[in-house]
């Protein structure tokens, strides 16, 4: 990909009372549902000044609108692995579970859950952990219970290392795990994303083995199986990350690293729609210890990404923005920034709430004598207007048995384009609530599989740009007064996909509309034989709304 002229992106160091930390990790959300993000990190501290890393040490910062100050140190740290926010009991707030090595205990790694009390942080389990390691939070059978993965080398007595990738999956009442769910990695990093927009997580994972051989594959979720389906170019020692560059409605991956020659590799692999990745290498010699982050910094409404590392022993940042007219990127040295090279983090996320997206950078100063490692926050400055999305305006619910299934649209963005936006989700068993499920997603539908007890909820989406900004909520729905039958008078729509005319089957239709992905509501008429014609429609993907007995329901079709 050959660079194009963008404007430069100007930031500036804002003054914090964070702790520099060695080897660490970090990660951002809104600890206190004030609509400000804060931020926890793990890692190290040299606790006495004299210039050697000493004691582990992981803590909360809360964000006050202009810096971020000590709320919560946690009782029990780690570094060398991974820290996440993880509402595991939605409760509304953001719990923390961590992995790693202690100097406390340098033996035996661990892996803690804290408890948000709501004024502090509780130390609620200590388990075996795992270092050289990352964690991802999601929730893989659709139940509205967050679960988490944790990857990376563990020492076991009579077997030695081991890497493995471990599945924590929330029951309600605790975690059941998976031990060695695949074959895992360390000096590496994996994501859990719906690859073709069949609204199952996939898994694509990168890092050495066990042997110390770099891997990178992809993992196919097929009817909640995690089949290997592609193998990458190897890539250990690196970071990857995930958005929708181009606007084709599908998630691409970065990946920034070591091949197994232990040379740099740095690409975006570009996602055909079906989960198969095509690498487009990008330029970046020589590099080690990389992180990466993803979102729009220049506010054009597409993707871009930052990164930082060593390249040839000298620490860097970078910033690369996508084009969408050359569907190439540009890579830039963004003034304001410190050079922070690894193991370190990097983070974009907008902490003032002005539209425009941040920078949270820690690692090693690798320009200074005595290499020290800071943790830093930069500002963006830039004055380009950036207003936020709008919320969707079709909410549409249907239940199947015990499984909910949602569909919105009508949302919007000044330049974000549709296929683009991601969304928030929020679940709650009584008007306003959020008990059942609040995540993100990036497709403008999902479902949940839930208990049966639970026979009606109310939900609402909140739509999210490219620079993370949100929309407001969007109106609360719930579902109508009587299930659609699944029995033999099932209601069902074809054929599908369509060219001329679509049929009806099943109870008698009141009222049919039919509204384009972008929310626009189309001209159609519902015949007595329950067809509609449509023929004078472009081809693409159609919600189509459906009234019977006062319940609404939507489905899905496909004009070829």
């Amino acid at each position: 990909m050959l660079p194009v002229a963008i404007t430069a992106q100007n930031f500036t160091e804002i003054q914090t009372g964070m702790n520099n930390f060695y080897y660490s990790a970090a990660d951002i959300a809104d600890i206190n549902n004030d609509g400000k993000l804060d931020i926890v990190l793990n890692g190290a501290i040299d606790s006495d000044g004299d210039g050697n890393v000493d004691t582990t040490y992981n803590e909360v910062y809360k964000n006050n609108g202009t810096t971020f100050s000590p709320y919560a140190g946690l009782d029990g740290g780690t570094h060398l692995g991974d820290i996440k926010f993880i509402d595991y009991n939605n409760d509304g707030l953001m719990d923390i579970i961590s992995t790693g090595l202690s100097y406390m205990d340098v033996v035996n790694y661990k892996h803690y859950r804290f408890k948000n009390t709501g004024t502090n942080f509780v130390l609620e389990e200590e388990f075996p952990g795992k270092i050289y390691g990352s964690m991802e939070v999601f929730d893989f059978n659709h139940d509205g219970k967050p679960d988490y993965a944790i990857n990376g080398t563990q020492y076991l007595d009579g077997l030695g290392f081991r890497n493995t990738l471990d599945f924590y999956q929330n029951t309600g009442t605790g975690f059941t795990i998976t031990e060695n769910w695949i074959d895992g990695t360390q000096n590496g990093s994996f994501k859990m994303v719906d690859l073709n927009n069949d609204h199952l997580l996939d898994l694509v994972i990168i890092g050495s083995d066990v042997n110390t051989v770099p891997v990178s594959r992809v993992y196919m979720n097929q009817g909640g199986t995690l089949v290997h389906t592609q193998d990458l170019e190897p890539v250990a020692g690196g970071k990857i990350d995930f958005a929708d560059f181009n606007a084709d409605g599908f998630q691409d991956i970065v990946i920034i690293g070591k091949d197994e020659n232990d040379n740099g590799y740095f690409a975006v692999l570009m996602n055909d729609g079906t989960g198969v990745l095509t690498p487009q290498l990008l330029s970046m010699p020589d590099i080690s210890d990389a992180s990466v982050s993803l979102g729009d910094l220049n506010n054009d409404g597409y993707y871009d990404f930052i990164v930082s590392g060593n390249e040839n022993y000298n620490a860097f940042v970078k910033t690369y923005l996508y084009n969408p007219n050359t569907q190439q990127f540009a890579e830039e040295t963004p003034t304001g920034l410190h050079g922070l090279g690894g193991p370190g983090v990097v983070q974009l996320f907008d902490f003032n709430n002005d539209n425009h997206l941040d920078v949270l950078l820690g690692g090693f100063d690798w320009a200074a004598s005595d290499l020290p490692s800071l943790t830093k926050v930069f500002k963006n400055i830039s004055v380009k207007t950036n207003a936020k999305p709008t919320a969707p305006t079709q909410l549409n619910m249907t239940k199947n048995g015990n499984r909910f299934n949602f569909t919105w649209s009508g949302a919007s963005d000044d330049t974000t384009p549709l296929n683009v936006l991601r969304y928030e989700i929020k679940v709650g068993s009584t008007p306003g609530a959020q008990d059942i499920a609040r995540y993100m997603v990036t497709t403008p539908s999902w479902f949940l599989d839930l208990d049966p007890s639970i026979q009606n909820v109310y939900w609402s989406v909140r739509s999210i740009d490219a620079s993370k900004v949100y929309s407001d909520p969007s109106a609360e729905s719930t579902l109508g007064t009587k299930e659609i039958n699944t029995g033999k008078n099932q209601l069902a729509i074809y054929p599908n996909p369509v060219s001329d005319k679509v049929y009806i089957k099943g109870e008698k239709v009141s009222e049919a509309e039919l509204y384009s992905m972008d929310g626009k509501k189309l001209n159609i008429t519902l015949n007595s034989d329950q067809s509609i014609g449509v023929s004078h429609l472009p081809k693409g993907i159609y919600l189509l709304k459906l009234k019977i007995k006062n319940v609404i329901t939507t489905k899905k079709l496909t004009i070829k």
